[in-house]
C-alpha cells in the first residue's frame, strides 16, 4: 500500500511539474507573439553609416584640402560623437519601455518561519492560523501583459519619437561641426593672406630703405629719411610677426575645429570664387524652416509630448494581466495537525496561474497631475518650436544680408586698391624727384596696405558668408 500511495504521489508531482512548465511556456508564447506584433508596427530606421576616417595629415606643412578638412572633423569631433552615444541611449530607453510586451520570468527561494506562509509574499494563501512552522519554498514566477488600452503603446510611440529627435541632433551637430570647420578653414586662408601682404610690404620697405641708403651716402637725401624708413621697416617686420603668430593660431583653431590635435602648419587649398546666388531671403527663409534639422527635432519632441499624454490619459483605464507560478515547497518540521496527511521532511510540488484586473478608483490625484504635467510639457515644446522658428529666421536673414554686403564690397574695395596701388606710385616718383617727403610714401604705402587687407576681408567674407548661409537654411551639411 505504501509503495502504491508513493508512486501515485510521485504521478501526481510529475503532473503537476508538467502543468506548471507548460503554463510558463504558454505565457511565453503568447508575450513572444505580441511584442513580435508590436516590433512589425515599428517603422525601419535606416542604420547610422559610419564616415570613414580620413587619415589626419601626418607632418608639418602637409596637404589640407577643404573638404578632407571637413570629413576629419565629421568623423573625429568629441560633440558629433557624444551625440551618437545620445542617440543610441535614446534607443536603449526605447526598448527599455517596449520590454512591458514581453513575459517577465523570475526565479525565488524563500525561507519563513512562524504562522507565515511563504507564498504570502506573492499574496498566495496569505498568513495562516496554525501552530509554528518552518517552511520552505522555491520555483518561478511568470508575468505577462495582456492588455493596457495603450499605456505601453503610446509610452513606446513617445521614447521612438525622442529617439527620432536625437537622431537628428546628430543632424544639428553635424551641421555645426561643418560650420565651424568652414569657418576656421576660411579663417586660415585669411590669415595666410595678411601673412603675404605684411611679408610684401616688409620687402618694398626694405627695397625702398635700401635705395635710400645709396642716395643717402651721395648725399643726395637726408639722413632723417634713411631712420624713418629704417623704422617704419621695422614696424613692417613687427606686423609680420605678428601675421605669422595670428596664422598659427588659425592653424590651432582649424585643429580645434576637427576635434583632434595636429600641426601647426597645412598647405591649405585655394576656395574657387563663389558665384552669386540668385534665391530670395523670403525663399531661403522658407527652406530653413523646412530642412533645419532643430526644427524637425523638436517636431519630434512635440509628439513625444503628445504620446505622453496620450499614456498619462489611459492611466484611468483598467490593467489586464495574466500571472503564472510553479515551484516546490519543503515542509521541514510540520505538525501533523497542520496539513493533513504532511510530516516533517515532506516536499510537495505545486504550480497556479490566474488573470489580473487593475482598475485605479482613486489615486490621490496622481494621474491627474501626470496628465497636467504632460499637457504642459508638450505646451513648452509647441513654444519652444515657435521661438525656433523666429530665431532661423532671424539667422537666414543675418547671414544673408552679411553675405550681400560682402559682395556689393569686393568691387569698392579693388577700385580702392587700384587708387591706392597708382598713389604710392606717384608718391615714390615724386619723393624721387624731390617734390614730396618720405612721409608721403610710407602714407601711401601704408594706404594699400590697408586697401588689400580690407580687399581679402571683403573675398573672405563672401566665403564665411556662404557657408553660413547654407547654415541657416539647412543646406551646408547634407552633401557630407
Amino acid at each position: 500500500m505504501r509503495g502504491i500511495e508513493s508512486t501515485r504521489g510521485r504521478i501526481a508531482r510529475r503532473g503537476s511539474v508538467c502543468l506548471g512548465c507548460v503554463l510558463i511556456v504558454v505565457l511565453v508564447f503568447v508575450g513572444t507573439c505580441w511584442s513580435a506584433e508590436r516590433a512589425s508596427e515599428r517603422p525601419v530606421q535606416p542604420p547610422l553609416v559610419p564616415i570613414p576616417s580620413p587619415n589626419i595629415p601626418p607632418s608639418k606643412g602637409a596637404f589640407l584640402g577643404y573638404e578632407t578638412a571637413i570629413r576629419i572633423g565629421l568623423d573625429r569631433h568629441p560633440l558629433l560623437r557624444r551625440s551618437k552615444e545620445t542617440a543610441l541611449a535614446a534607443e536603449a530607453v526605447t526598448d527599455q519601455v517596449a520590454a512591458r510586451y514581453y513575459p517577465e520570468l523570475n526565479a525565488y527561494a524563500i525561507q519563513t518561519g512562524g504562522t507565515v506562509r511563504p507564498l504570502s509574499a506573492f499574496n498566495v494563501a496569505g498568513a495562516q492560523n496554525k501552530p509554528t512552522s518552518y517552511v520552505e519554498s522555491a520555483g518561478f514566477l511568470a508575468d505577462q501583459l495582456i492588455y493596457d488600452f495603450g499605456q505601453t503603446a503610446h509610452k513606446v510611440l513617445a521614447e521612438r519619437a525622442g529617439q527620432e529627435a536625437a537622431e537628428k541632433d546628430i543632424q544639428t551637430h553635424k551641421a555645426t561641426v561643418i560650420l565651424k570647420v568652414q569657418q576656421a578653414y576660411i579663417h586660415c586662408l585669411r590669415q595666410k593672406r595678411f601673412v603675404e601682404i605684411a611679408e610684401e610690404t616688409v620687402r618694398e620697405r626694405g627695397v625702398l630703405r635700401d635705395q635710400i641708403a645709396i642716395l643717402y651716402k651721395r648725399e643726395l637725401k637726408s639722413k632723417l629719411d634713411f631712420d624713418f624708413m629704417s623704422v617704419e621697416l621695422r614696424n613692417a617686420e613687427i606686423q609680420l610677426l605678428q601675421a605669422k603668430n595670428e596664422l598659427r593660431a588659425a592653424f590651432a583653431g582649424l585643429n580645434n575645429a576637427m576635434g583632434v590635435r595636429g600641426s601647426e602648419d597645412y598647405t591649405l587649398e585655394d576656395l574657387p570664387a563663389a558665384s552669386a546666388s540668385s534665391s530670395t531671403l523670403e525663399t531661403l527663409i522658407t527652406q530653413a524652416l523646412g530642412e533645419r534639422p532643430e526644427l524637425l527635432g523638436i517636431a519630434d519632441r512635440i509628439t513625444q509630448a503628445d504620446e505622453r499624454l496620450s499614456s498619462a490619459q489611459a492611466l484611468n483605464l483598467p490593467t489586464i494581466a495574466a500571472q503564472g507560478m510553479s515551484g516546490v515547497i519543503h515542509f521541514s518540521d510540520a505538525p501533523l495537525n497542520q496539513y493533513a496527511g504532511s510530516h516533517p521532511g515532506q516536499t510537495n510540488l505545486w504550480w497556479g496561474a490566474g488573470a489580473l484586473v487593475s482598475v485605479p478608483i482613486f489615486t490621490g490625484f496622481l494621474i491627474e497631475n501626470r496628465v497636467g504635467e504632460a499637457r504642459q510639457q508638450k505646451y513648452k515644446a509647441e513654444q519652444r518650436k515657435v521661438d525656433l522658428s523666429n530665431r532661423i529666421a532671424l539667422e537666414v536673414a543675418d547671414a544673408y544680408l552679411t553675405l550681400q554686403t560682402a559682395r556689393q564690397q569686393i568691387p569698392v574695395e579693388e577700385k580702392e586698391v587700384e587708387s591706392s596701388r597708382s598713389a604710392l606710385t606717384l608718391a615714390k616718383e615724386r619723393y624721387r624727384l624731390g617734390l614730396s617727403s618720405i612721409v608721403d610714401v610710407t602714407t601711401a604705402t601704408t594706404a594699400l596696405l590697408v586697401s588689400e587687407v580690407r580687399l581679402s576681408d571683403a573675398r573672405y567674407a563672401v566665403q564665411v558668408g556662404i557657408a553660413a548661409v547654407a547654415f541657416a537654411t539647412g543646406t551646408g551639411y547634407q552633401q557630407f
